[in-house]
């Protein structure tokens, strides 16, 4: 199959409403464990690429068998009904601000003509109805901010996702969010690694971020936050922040995982409006320490 590079022509996902979802078909994610799955590599060698060797060859258990292929190799064998893929998608919110997924693409029979169109990485043309799970990822941060560590959190994510699906736990949006906002209070039984940089600069140090959560908290560097996903400690969490667009477009999504499980244990998102919001608010805090 043909890649070209060319900006998406997709339908228009709102963020705020899907930044780590997927299907909800018990039926699409059984079907899908039969398959193969391809990882999609960069182009060349990355930080991301060996992060991404290393997550799925320690803990993908989703498919009996999986091969890497660089999205210049994948041109050369087309997509396949019979495969899942495991790659970089990029899309538009309707405010015209960009993101990037880690996304586990249902593959399925292309229609002649039909090409997909990719840039920097990342596939644009890959529409909603072949999504299995996906999680929003910032690949700067990974590539150049030593962030890949957190590649493996996002491996295991979507993997916990698929088995809430086949499950049954997880059937629609409101049951992904009432699973994820039962895991807030969880998040205090264990020690919460915040880095600095993902705090509001409303919160300027530990010292104020005490005032709002009482559990065991360290605030550190950001550098530092690598350290406690290589542990694999379930008695670790870590924040993760993804800021997008520009100005009065600038959104902040807001995370916290299990070091140890990859489980999303808090998710938010606010609109980040002129360097405000931009990180965990004391209000985040608070849900967490109020939660029940």
């Amino acid at each position: 199959m043909r890649l070209t590079l060319l900006m998406a022509t997709v339908a228009a996902t709102t963020f705020s409403a899907a930044a780590q979802y997927g299907t909800f078909s018990t039926t699409a994610v059984k079907a899908a464990k039969a398959t193969k799955t391809i990882v999609v590599l960069d182009a060349g060698d990355s930080p991301y690429n060996r992060a991404m060797i290393d997550a799925i060859k320690a803990d993908w258990k989703f498919t009996s068998a999986f091969e890497f292929v660089t999205t210049g190799e994948l041109a050369a064998q087309p997509i396949a009904p019979d495969k899942t893929y495991l790659l970089k998608t990029a899309k538009t919110d309707p405010v015209k601000f960009d993101a990037t997924f880690l996304t586990l693409v249902q593959g399925w029979k292309v229609k002649k003509g039909e090409v997909l169109e990719q840039k920097d990485n990342a596939f644009t043309s890959i529409t909603p109805d072949h999504e299995l799970a996906f999680i929003q990822i910032d690949p700067k941060a990974i590539n150049e901010k030593n962030m890949n560590a957190m590649v493996a959190l996002y491996v295991k994510h979507l993997l916990n996702y698929l088995t809430l699906v086949e499950s049954g736990k997880i059937t629609d949006k409101a049951t992904a969010d009432r699973t994820y906002s039962s895991r807030n209070r969880t998040i205090r039984d264990t020690e919460l690694w915040m880095a600095q940089d993902h705090l509001d600069k409303s919160i300027p140090d530990a010292a104020k971020l005490k005032e709002s959560y009482t559990a065991p908290c360290q605030v550190m560097a950001l550098s530092q936050l690598p350290s406690a996903v290589e542990k694999k400690d379930k008695g670790l969490t870590v924040s993760d922040v993804i800021i997008t667009g520009e100005n009065k477009n600038k959104h902040c999504f807001k995370r916290i995982f299990n070091a140890g499980t990859g489980e999303l244990m808090f998710l938010r998102d606010d609109a980040a409006i002129f360097g405000k919001k931009e990180g965990f608010l004391d209000e985040d805090l608070k849900t967490i320490e109020r939660a029940r």
